[in-house]
């Protein structure tokens, strides 16, 4: 299934057009009621997501178009401009349910958290990459990308995130494992830190309620409304759906229809039939991604590729398994199906840099250490990936 020629990855792009198409007609069919409920025109939201679709495909042009050495070059910039958005949110932004993790704008509202998310993905790959033949060493495995990880980590932590720290952590174990690390030292970290992540979900109220309601629903009723309401909405919808807005569920019933299960929506009104294409188009642009990933030049290419694909999927396949009941409730939403924001956006801008990546010549100016000990100039060996070379 791989597509890799001279140009973009073709499947790549041809998948995220076609699910940004789809979601145009999700986010219609998801919103109408919503927005007639708060007093607003039917096509209100529609409107609001189509301006977000046209934002978020200039985003990917642009870093399709610029070499993704320029993220390498700017890495310190954009993690310390995700901190700030962050810290600014912690002051400034809004407490909803206790937590702070958006800032209004009025026009627009910023997830920092998103923004926080790319620059961590920037900076660990810059650190990894950088490492040649230290990468099995106790600073290359661990200290050196885990200090921006610590620094986003207690960010998410005051806001608090909890979902989106678990995510956090789930790219960058990826991005150390697909580097190879020495598991000597990365055992005990991912130890620990599973410890830690256990007892803060337990400890804080919000998250311990979800919990509790998801192991048994009939005791936490406020608490598994919503995930009964999703499983309900994907029973109705069969084989062949009820038909595009002819769906119950989205009538005020199901909370957040538009953006943390619009995934249900899709299955009470496309039926069987819609999710399976929907898991279909996504499943290709994942393996699509991993194989840009694997085909890349660079290891800084690499790193980024796996990262920003592993991000994706677990948006998906958080959203997916929350809106199923195969895991406890959390507001992930579903890339390029639920309604236009931040998130939107920022995937937008991970698949621009993925098609960027897939592109043969770029990353000539990247100039990372051999394995064996020399720094090695990519360009200088053309076609041959001096990056898989082992010492």
């Amino acid at each position: 299934m791989s597509n890799q020629t001279t140009g973009v990855n073709k499947l790549l792009l041809l998948s995220t057009l076609l699910l940004m198409s789809f979601g145009i007609v999700v986010v219609y069919t998801a919103c109408t009621q919503h927005a007639l409920r708060m007093g607003l025109a039917p096509e209100y939201y529609l409107k609001k997501h189509c301006m977000m679709v046209l934002v978020t495909l200039l985003v990917m042009l642009f870093a399709a178009k610029i070499d993704y050495s320029v993220w390498k070059k700017f890495s310190r910039v954009i993690f310390a401009g995700g901190c700030a958005l962050t810290v600014y949110c912690l002051i400034f932004g809004k407490a909803h349910l206790g937590a702070k993790r958006w800032v209004d704008f009025g026009f627009f509202q910023l997830q920092p958290s998103e923004v926080l998310k790319f620059g961590l993905i920037v900076m660990v790959a810059v650190k990894l990459s950088e490492a040649g033949s230290e990468i099995k060493s106790l600073k290359c495995s661990l200290i050196q990308p885990g200090i921006p990880f610590a620094i986003a980590a207690i960010l998410l932590i005051l806001q608090p995130n909890f979902s989106m720290l678990i995510m956090f952590a789930s790219i960058v174990v990826a991005m150390l494992l697909v580097a190879g690390v020495n598991f000597k030292h990365l055992l005990p970290a991912l130890g620990g830190g599973l410890l830690m992540g256990v007892i803060m979900l337990l400890v804080k109220s919000h998250s311990s309620k979800r919990i509790a309601a998801f192991l048994d629903p009939s005791m936490h009723q406020d608490s598994a409304y919503q995930a009964e309401r999703s499983l309900e909405a994907l029973g109705n919808g069969g084989f062949f759906g009820t038909g595009v807005g002819m769906g119950i569920q989205k009538l005020g019933y199901l909370p957040e229809a538009h953006k943390d299960v619009v995934y249900s929506v899709i299955g009470e009104e496309f039926g069987f039939i819609g999710t399976f294409c929907v898991l279909f188009v996504f499943g290709v642009l994942f393996y699509q991604g991993f194989e840009i990933a694997r085909n890349s030049s660079t290891r800084f290419g690499k790193y980024m590729a796996v990262a920003l694909t592993t991000s994706l999927f677990l948006n998906f396949i958080v959203h997916v398994c929350v809106s199923t009941g195969l895991i406890p409730t959390t507001g992930q939403p579903l890339p390029f199906l639920s309604f236009g924001g931040t998130n939107l956006i920022v995937s937008g801008l991970f698949i621009g840099v993925l098609l960027n990546i897939s592109k043969s010549g770029t990353g000539k100016r990247i100039d990372e250490p051999y394995v064996g000990g020399e720094k090695t100039n990519v360009y200088t060996f053309g076609g041959f990936d001096i990056t898989r070379a082992e010492s």
